[in-house]
């Protein structure tokens, strides 16, 4: 079963829909490349005869709550429009998604109909031959699972991790993405269109900016995991083998106390936040792949076309590198779930906040990196 992680729900300071510029950044970089795929390469005419309707049925695959999947769904509509054409969009994501917010926020004047689709897109979800476009962005990097039986005491995920960690994440990503190739070639009908778009690495590289925000959350953690030493004055001193302390129960490692005429007076080192074997076991069920690796999957799979598959660079779109401080504040709201599972709320609520001193450093590496292009898009059409 696919594990599920969604984005942060509601509208607070810290929900998706209050934080997803990044996303929309990335939907507006390849908006041109969508609407000129779109007319070069989907033939409405043939489409709708073999599927003996005039209705083109849309799918965006990992829409979250918006709004950025409703911008997506115009992008995907708007060439068409000037057809004789009714159109239907099913918004699709895990169960545990946020769909009353998705819903409530449906554009009022949106020329299509709308339903909202639970499960997981790693399995069928449409009858067949029932799609007419297919789309998915900022998505199929979140693998099904972490991969299974990894040792990676050097990091807390695959990329530019020792080379049994690396494959073991691309054996993963291969097997996901293959159920959904596969999914897919069910539901959509001959001649129809897939987009992609997401998070990808050069070949020849193995780092992004995305993935060296990875490496400063694996930091965070292991400060978490550091000895805490606490210093406390009681006028009577009972002893136990915890104490509560600012509302944090904390667990006797090692105790020395000092007389102090009218009071006690200890020094108390104790447990860090988190254990450090908690940290080892844990792995992002995130893969940012290779262009050519995609390409190899895409082609294995052999039930699409490759139309078109190029890296583009949404940070062209801004002036200077990504503000780190920002970056950190929006990726909270999409990574929050998954370190929250493990680690429980309090913990992944401390490790963010203890990224944040960390900008600077980030920022340095953002300015490095700043060049490089690192989303994937790719259009493929239906055998």
């Amino acid at each position: 079963m696919s594990e599920s992680f969604p984005m942060k729900s509601g509208d607070d300071s810290h929900s998706y829909s209050k934080n997803s510029l990044y996303q929309k950044l990335a939907s507006d970089t390849v908006k041109e490349m969508i609407e000129e795929s779109v007319i070069k390469y989907l033939d409405t005419d043939k489409v709708t005869s073999s599927m003996g309707s005039t209705t083109i049925a849309l799918a965006d695959f990992g829409c979250s709550i918006g709004p950025n999947t409703f911008l997506a769904v115009q992008n995907l509509i708007q060439p068409l429009q000037t057809k004789n054409l009714e159109f239907q969009v099913f918004f699709n994501d895990h169960f545990s998604n946020d769909f009353n917010t998705l819903l409530t926020s449906l554009p009022p004047e949106r020329p299509y109909h709308a339903a909202a689709v639970g499960g997981s897109f790693y399995g069928r979800l449409f009858p067949r031959n029932s799609l007419t476009i297919a789309y998915s962005s900022q998505s199929l990097h979140w693998l099904s699972k972490p991969p299974q039986g990894v040792n990676n005491e050097a990091g807390i995920h695959g990329s530019g991790a020792p080379e049994p960690v690396a494959t073991a994440y691309s054996a993963q990503f291969e097997a996901d993405l293959g159920c959904f190739l596969d999914a897919r070639a069910e539901e959509i009908v001959s001649g129809g269109l897939m987009f992609l778009v997401m998070p990808a690495t050069p070949d020849g590289l193995t780092q992004t900016e995305l993935s060296a925000l990875f490496d400063f959350y694996g930091y965070s953690l292991m400060d978490l995991a550091d000895k805490v030493l606490c210093s406390l004055k009681l006028k009577t001193f009972y002893f136990r083998k915890h104490i509560l302390f600012k509302n944090r129960i904390f667990y006797f490692r090692k105790l020395v106390l000092f007389k102090n005429i009218n009071n006690f007076h200890f020094v108390l080192y104790v447990q860090g936040v988190v254990e450090k074997s908690r940290i080892e076991e844990f792995n992002l069920p995130i893969h940012i792949p290779r262009l050519g690796e995609m390409r190899e999957v895409i082609e294995k799979n052999g039930c699409f076309r490759i139309e078109r598959m190029e890296l583009t660079n949404p940070k062209s779109k801004v002036a200077g590198p990504l503000d780190a401080a920002n970056v950190v504040t929006h990726m909270r709201s999409a990574m929050e779930g998954v370190f929250a599972a493990h680690f429980g709320a309090s913990v992944a609520d401390q490790m963010f906040d203890n990224v944040v001193p960390m900008t600077p450093r980030i920022a340095d590496c953002f300015k490095a990196l700043h060049h490089i292009s690192n989303q994937l898009f790719v259009v493929l059409t239906r055998k």
